[in-house]
């Protein structure tokens, strides 16, 4: 598999859980931040090996869904921790296949989120004229088969 379907993966499955609570910005597409809406960032990390010995090894390509909340600044914490918490649901623990669907089989896991207890974590905030910006990092790991 490759970046191009771990994207679309990854895109999906958030558009999918997020059902339209705000609008989203997707992975470096064009976008305005307003309060209110989220952006998806997707960085991708080192590549290890998962599995040696057999005629095919498992590969993790590993990364980080990054996701940046705005809301109105001057408002206090509440808008922001409310997106985090119901973020961080959707993501910890999280298994979806090369579709972007949650996996019902193991076999089918595509991208694992919360990989080697790597879970969820606010990694930052910002503070603008108008808007607040928190950073929330979702680790995760894309398998693949060699």
């Amino acid at each position: 598999m490759t970046y191009q379907t771990e994207r679309a993966a990854i895109e999906t499955y958030l558009n999918t859980q997020w059902a339209g609570a705000t609008a989203i910005g997707f992975d470096r597409q064009s976008f305005t931040p307003a309060a209110n809406t989220i952006a998806l960032f997707i960085q991708n990390g080192q590549t290890v090996q998962g599995s040696i010995g057999r005629a095919s090894n498992r590969i993790e390509y590993v990364g980080l869904a990054q996701i940046l909340i705005f809301t109105e600044a001057g408002k206090g914490s509440a808008a922001w921790r409310g997106y985090a918490e119901t973020l961080e649901g959707i993501f910890r623990n999280a298994r979806i296949t090369s579709a972007g669907v949650a996996i019902t089989d193991p076999a089918d896991e595509f991208v694992r989120f919360s990989p080697r207890d790597q879970h969820p974590y606010i990694a930052g905030h910002s503070d603008e004229i108008s808007l607040t910006t928190t950073t929330l990092n979702m680790p995760f790991a894309r398998y693949e088969f060699r």
